[in-house]
């Protein structure tokens, strides 16, 4: 007897982006919410140190303040720290998310890896914060890392060059810190390849290659399917990588969802030939696909693609002033952070070569306490 068919939605439940970054829109706010309310307590802590720093010794600020160094002393506000809310971090992702795409179009990469950018900085700010990491140099690293993940793979030099004010170490300074964030797991699984397949069959479907369905023949329908793909790949670029739906949804789920607000009339035909409405097993498994297309297809509309209005804009710079007096000033400089740590793991280095070697004798001598000791040929 021949073993069960794995269905696509089974392949899916078994890849990180759903076990890790899927989440209900409750559990998402409460993360963000939870990201939020421990970094802004450590930005207040941060400050209060620096200040506390600063009063101590204005003589050697760099001794004074532990290794904070001039830049932290010198970024801190004064009076109460005022630090940004849930809502004012997930406007300023958007922003930066767009700013993204944007770079991304300047450095001619394909759609696929500002895609992947995208999504490594949404998921790196459910559990870090603006206050903490400025967005500005992650989003480059995010790019760069997003061109190795999808084999489109250019030097850092290169890449650093193309970027006006841009350095290699800069790039590189948070690269770990994004790994981390990220749990480790860089695979992202997009709607892009669904659409194309989804494409391909209504119009086999309406050229009759797939026999008896609505599209067969239908007047105009050719033309029709290709405005359809058009429009919903557009969704699929920007509204898909700047709203939540990569959360909440399947990949084949938010391409169907692109489809119906590019075409629901057309959608819905493509959704009765695929699951007839004469078969009764298909009903209750309709309603609720529906049900669940239309919440993305909302989702998908709150952002809409093109450039901000120009209040949005307005709010958005005053967010972005806002947050350069809410900062943690003892992570301004990832930089020389980096740096301090590599050279401090260069002083325990010796103690790292000792340790190794009493492993390895340790294994050793595990080694003939479980098989005896070695043999000693006679002469």
């Amino acid at each position: 007897m021949a073993p069960p068919a794995i269905t696509e939605d089974e392949r899916y439940r078994t890849s990180t982006q759903f076990r890790l970054w899927s989440f209900t829109p409750d559990k998402l706010l409460a993360l963000r919410t939870t990201t939020n309310r421990n970094a802004a307590d450590r930005v207040r802590d941060a400050v209060r140190r620096v200040r506390e720093a600063r009063a101590a010794s204005s003589a050697d600020t760099s001794e004074a303040d532990g290794g904070v160094g001039s830049r932290a002393v010198s970024a801190v506000p004064e009076g109460e720290v005022d630090c940004l809310g849930v809502e004012d971090e997930l406007k300023l992702v958007i922003f930066y998310c767009r700013q993204t795409i944007q770079l991304g179009d300047y450095l001619g990469v394909p759609t696929d890896v500002k895609a992947t950018a995208i999504q490594y900085i949404k998921r790196f700010y459910t559990t870090n914060s603006l206050m903490t990491y400025h967005p500005t140099t992650l989003l480059k690293t995010a790019l760069f890392f997003a061109t190795k993940t999808e084999n489109h793979y250019t030097s850092l030099t290169k890449f650093a060059e193309k970027i006006t004010g841009t350095k290699p170490e800069e790039i590189l300074a948070s690269e770990f810190l994004l790994t981390q964030g990220l749990r480790f797991t860089f695979d992202v699984r997009h709607p892009f390849r669904a659409l194309e397949g989804a494409v391909m069959e209504m119009q086999a479907m309406a050229s009759g290659q797939i026999p008896g369905t609505e599209m067969q023949g239908a007047p105009g329908v050719e033309r029709r399917i290709k405005e359809a793909h058009g429009k919903a790949r557009e969704y699929l670029k920007t509204s898909a990588l700047l709203t939540d739906v990569y959360f909440h949804f399947t990949p084949s789920q938010i391409m169907m969802a692109s489809l119906l607000i590019a075409d629901q009339s057309l959608t819905t035909s493509y959704l009765a030939a695929k699951l007839p409405p004469t078969d009764p097993a298909n009903a209750l498994f309709r309603e609720k696909l529906t049900g669940v297309l239309h919440k993305c297809e909302e989702m998908l509309l709150s952002v809409t693609p093109g450039e901000p209005s120009a209040s949005e804009k307005k709010d958005l710079a005053a967010l972005a002033k806002k947050l350069k007096k809410c900062r943690n000033p003892e992570k301004l400089d990832l930089v020389g952070l980096q740096k301090a740590k590599r050279e401090g793991d260069g002083e325990d280095e010796e103690k790292v070569v000792k340790k190794r070697k009493l492993e390895r004798e340790q294994s050793a001598k595990e080694g003939e306490d479980l098989f005896g000791p070695s043999i000693k040929m006679e002469a």
